[in-house]
């Protein structure tokens, strides 16, 4: 197919809500759109290994590393969106860079089994995770493999300070690779709650029976931001910025955040509300504290 019948966008979003998105720009556009989706470090790797090859294969990325961004736009690899509909818009938090911006942010929260854990006994803060009754109960996505954690982990320890911490430790919990390991091991009652817990992970148990839910964000939290730009090389460039406008619109955001995250747009339907206390910290910083968090958590670096 010719580069300007199809669009190709790297993304670590979702696959259910990636697939909406793609089906709904085909269908306003005539575009088809090719998804790649890897973690995080695997498609950052991907896309500067091909720029560097001169592979130029994608023409959107969307991840959630800013540092990442920052350093593509410094090497002139992201191409200007200024004059793109939706973004001159947007407001100056949601514009962490020249060449890109954030398109989402999905905060970081508690999940649960709801056959297991019901009534008075939901946490509704993170203090509550240090009740008895959750010792030996409770999942983390491990820090050491995962830095997005490593960042929320940071977020509790300057909100709640080292003592929650190492009631987090005292509590015996237990680690997983990654956050989607560890729901559905609390849907299979392995445990009671898992940490941290985003919406979207939950996108593809609606309208089933897995007794899984998520509390609303306690204060303080921080959240996965995606970030997303275009490309230079892009092969479909006047694709990428048609989707690009696409993306920041109130259609392609409703697809997007629908039980999913906070909206750069504000109100948009079935989109989550900014928590009260949203803290984005350094990763610069979080990386120089990981050893404390070690510590305090008792795991080996």
């Amino acid at each position: 197919r010719l580069a300007a019948d199809r669009l190709v966008v790297y993304s670590t979003t979702f696959p259910a809500v990636q697939n909406q998105l793609a089906a709904a720009f085909a269908e306003r556009t005539g575009i088809e759109v090719q998804s790649l989706r890897l973690a995080t470090g695997p498609l950052a790797q991907r896309f500067i290994a091909e720029q560097q090859a001169g592979q130029y294969l994608c023409d959107v990325i969307t991840l959630g590393h800013d540092i990442f961004f920052d350093q593509i736009s410094e090497q002139g690899l992201l191409a200007d969106i200024d004059d793109i509909p939706g973004v001159a818009s947007l407001p100056v938090d949601w514009r962490p860079g020249a060449r890109f911006v954030t398109i989402l942010i999905a905060p970081h929260s508690i999940g649960y089994n709801t056959d297991l854990v019901t009534g008075d006994s939901i946490p509704t803060t993170w203090e509550a995770l240090l009740k008895p009754q959750f010792r030996g109960q409770i999942l983390l996505a491990d820090p050491r493999a995962n830095e997005p954690i490593l960042l929320f982990l940071h977020t509790l320890r300057q909100g709640l300070g080292d003592e929650f911490l190492r009631g987090l430790a005292d509590q015996e919990i237990r680690y997983v690779p990654a956050i989607p390991q560890g729901v559905e091991e609390v849907i299979a009652g392995d445990a009671q709650l898992y940490l941290p817990a985003l919406s979207m992970n939950l996108i593809q148990y609606q309208n089933t029976d897995a007794p899984i839910a998520i509390i609303p964000a306690p204060a303080p939290t921080n959240g996965t931001y995606f970030f997303s730009g275009i490309a230079a090389n892009a092969p479909n460039s006047e694709g990428a910025r048609q989707w690009y406008e696409f993306l920041l619109s109130p259609e392609g955001q409703e697809i997007l955040c629908r039980d999913n995250g906070v909206s750069p747009l504000g109100e948009i339907p079935g989109s989550l509300r900014m928590p009260s206390q949203l803290v984005h910290p350094s990763l610069a910083e979080v990386r120089q504290a990981a050893g404390e968090i070690y510590d305090l958590l008792r795991i080996p670096a």
